[in-house]
C-alpha cells in the first residue's frame, strides 16, 4: 500500500523534447511547403494545346529561376517571357479545319481547342443515321476522360451543340474564359457512323509583341530564365498547321534553392526563439513533485523535531476563529492523563491520538505484562 506524499519543490527541468522539435519542425515545415510548391503552384504539367492557341502562365521568380519547354514532336510551340501581364488582342484569328469522323458504337471521338475569353467557335456537321437524336455532340470545358457513352451523362460543365435538321445540324458558342475545350461526338447507335464536320474558330490571341525573351521546341528543347525578384508571365503560342490531334507539351519550372534555404534558416530561428521564450517560462514555474511512500518507511523524520498533530475534532472553529482553554480537552486538544500537554503522540495501528508522547510510554510500560508491546509514534 502506498501513500502519495505532495511536497513543492524548487526543481526545474529541461524540456529538451520541446528543443528537439525545433529542430525536426523547421525541415518539416519546408518539407510542406516546397511539396505544395512543387506539385501544387510550380508543379510540372503535361499540357495538350491545340493549333493557334495562346495560352497564359505566371510565375514568381523569388521561387522559381528557370522555366522549361520540351516537346518530343518539335512542333515548334513559341513561348515568350513578360515582366508584365500582356493583354488579349482585340484582332481575332480567324481559322476552319473540315474533316470527316469515324465513331464506333456506343464510343465517342473529339479533339482539344485551347480558347481565350471573347473566342467565337461555329460548327456545322452531318450524318447519314437513321435516327438523329442518337447522336450528340457536346462542347466539354476542362480537361474529361470519356470512354463509353453508355450511359450518356451530361456533366454541369459541358453544353449540348446539337441542332438537327434532316441530318444536317449547326451551333455556335461564345468562350467566357480562357480554357480549355474538348468537342466530343457521342455515338448512341449500335453501329458505326460516318459524320462530316466543319469548325470555324475566331481566337483571341495575347500580344507577343512587347516580349523581353523568347525561344522556340523547334529543337524539341527550350528554356527560359527569369530575373530575380520579380513576377513573370509566359505565354505558349502554337501555329495554325490543322493538326486536330493535339500537342503534348511538357512544362517544368526549375526551382531557386537559395531561397529554399533562406526560408529554412529563417523557420529554425523563429521557431528557435519561440521555443526558447516557452522554456524560460517553463523554468521560472516551480514543479509540484509527488512522493512514492511505503508503510515500511518510518513515520518519524529523522532530524527530531517535535510536530504537533491535530486529530479527529482538533482542529479551530473557521468561524470563530478561537478556542478556550477550557475546552481544550473536549475538543481532543490536551493529554487524557496528564492533562498539562498537548497531544503529540497516537497509537500503532490503530491511529488514536489521547496522549502526549511520556504518558503513552509509561501507558505502554504498565500494560506491557498483560497486553504485550504498544507500538508508537511521537509527532516530531
Amino acid at each position: 500500500m502506498y501513500r502519495a506524499a505532495f511536497t513543492s519543490s524548487s526543481t526545474y527541468y529541461s524540456p529538451r523534447w520541446q528543443e528537439t522539435w525545433a529542430w525536426l519542425l523547421a525541415p518539416l515545415t519546408l518539407w510542406i511547403f516546397s511539396v505544395s510548391l512543387r506539385y501544387g503552384s510550380y508543379g510540372n504539367s503535361n499540357l495538350v494545346l491545340g493549333p493557334n492557341s495562346s495560352r497564359l502562365f505566371k510565375a514568381s521568380s523569388i521561387f522559381v529561376q528557370q522555366i522549361q519547354i520540351r516537346d518530343d514532336d518539335k512542333t515548334g510551340v513559341f513561348v515568350y517571357g513578360f515582366s508584365e501581364k500582356p493583354k488579349l488582342s482585340l484582332e481575332t484569328n480567324n481559322w476552319n479545319f473540315s474533316r470527316y469522323v469515324l465513331v464506333g458504337p456506343y464510343r465517342r471521338q473529339g479533339f482539344s481547342l485551347w480558347l481565350n475569353k471573347g473566342s467565337m467557335l461555329r460548327m456545322k456537321w452531318t450524318a447519314h443515321v437513321s435516327d438523329f437524336d442518337d447522336l450528340v455532340v457536346v462542347l466539354y470545358k476542362g480537361q474529361r476522360d470519356l470512354e463509353t457513352v453508355l450511359p450518356v451523362t451530361t456533366p454541369t460543365n459541358s453544353i449540348i451543340l446539337s441542332n438537327s435538321t434532316h441530318g444536317n445540324a449547326q451551333a455556335e458558342y461564345l468562350i467566357s474564359e480562357d480554357d480549355n475545350h474538348y468537342i466530343c461526338i457521342l455515338n448512341m447507335n449500335p453501329r458505326n457512323i460516318i459524320m462530316g464536320i466543319d469548325v470555324n474558330v475566331s481566337s483571341t490571341m495575347y500580344d507577343t509583341s512587347k516580349a523581353k525573351s523568347n525561344c522556340s521546341t523547334i529543337n524539341g528543347f527550350c528554356q527560359l530564365n527569369l530575373l530575380f525578384p520579380k513576377q513573370h508571365f509566359i505565354i505558349l503560342a502554337t501555329p495554325n498547321n490543322g493538326d486536330l490531334n493535339g500537342w503534348y507539351i511538357e512544362l517544368s519550372f526549375i526551382a531557386r534553392l537559395v531561397t529554399y534555404v533562406a526560408v529554412l534558416g529563417l523557420l529554425v530561428i523563429f521557431i528557435s526563439l519561440i521555443l526558447k521564450y516557452m522554456i524560460a517560462c517553463e523554468r521560472d514555474r516551480p514543479v509540484e513533485e509527488v512522493n512514492r511512500v511505503t508503510e515500511a518507511d518510518p513515520l518519524m523524520p529523522a532530524s527530531g523535531k517535535a510536530i504537533s498533530f491535530t486529530y479527529g475534532t482538533g482542529e479551530e472553529d473557521t468561524e470563530s476563529g478561537m478556542c478556550n482553554s477550557s475546552e481544550d480537552l473536549y475538543d481532543g486538544k490536551i493529554c487524557v492523563i496528564c492533562y498539562d500537554v498537548e497531544r503529540n503522540c497516537f497509537f500503532v495501528p490503530c491511529g488514536h491520538c489521547a496522549t502526549c508522547y511520556p504518558c503513552a510510554q509509561r501507558y505502554n510500560a504498565a500494560f506491557l505484562g498483560m497486553f504485550g508491546r504498544v507500538e508508537m509514534a511521537e509527532g516530531v
